[in-house]
């Protein structure tokens, strides 16, 4: 069993791209902690959006059993990031699966390496989409992102660039993600 923690960023960059859904052919499981649910909130029109991903089943709502983790997590984080990755590190000693952190802070997804967690990217999520043959290319949902203000943290960078040179590698590179 697969299960994603997300955070805000991506959250919302995927759900405005149409794609949230596609996460359920990499994961089982995709758990929004209380904190990201506040956070994406905020933006307009997006409770609609969160409570469809809700009823779809493959979304949960999760709440932190040990606040004390998540203020201890939360030095150079915001509260979202620090909640999902307290998240995963309490589901990863409950449930036999394999858990991945979904962020694009770099300082939280070094902690998560720091907690022996896998992290994965927006850019990335949208590489194996297109992989898969259910999204456009990288490039194009970037540039849409950007043009339409839903821009993500990090710039494409070496996750797309190698996407875009090298098919085969990239392919190698994704192949640690078996479709459900």
């Amino acid at each position: 069993m697969r299960i994603a923690v997300v955070d805000s960023s991506p959250l919302i960059a995927l759900a405005h791209l149409g794609l949230a859904p596609k996460l359920s052919q990499f994961f089982n499981k995709v758990l929004v902690p209380r904190a990201v649910q506040r956070e994406v909130n905020r933006k307009g029109r997006f409770r609609y959006r969160l409570n469809h991903l809700f009823a779809s089943g493959r979304f949960e709502k999760c709440a932190v059993a040990d606040p004390g983790n998540v203020q201890l997590l939360q030095e150079g984080l915001n509260e979202g990031e620090a909640e999902a990755l307290s998240q995963a590190q309490e589901r990863r000693s409950k449930e036999e699966a394999e858990l991945f952190f979904i962020g694009d802070e770099r300082q939280a997804r070094d902690r998560c390496q720091q907690l022996k967690l896998k992290a994965v990217g927006t850019v990335r999520l949208l590489a194996r989409l297109n992989l898969d043959g259910f999204a456009d290319s990288p490039a194009a949902l970037v540039r849409k992102l950007r043009r339409e203000h839903e821009r993500p943290k990090r710039s494409p960078g070496r996750c797309l660039l190698r996407c875009q040179r090298h098919p085969k590698v990239s392919e190698e590179h994704f192949s640690r993600w078996p479709v459900n």
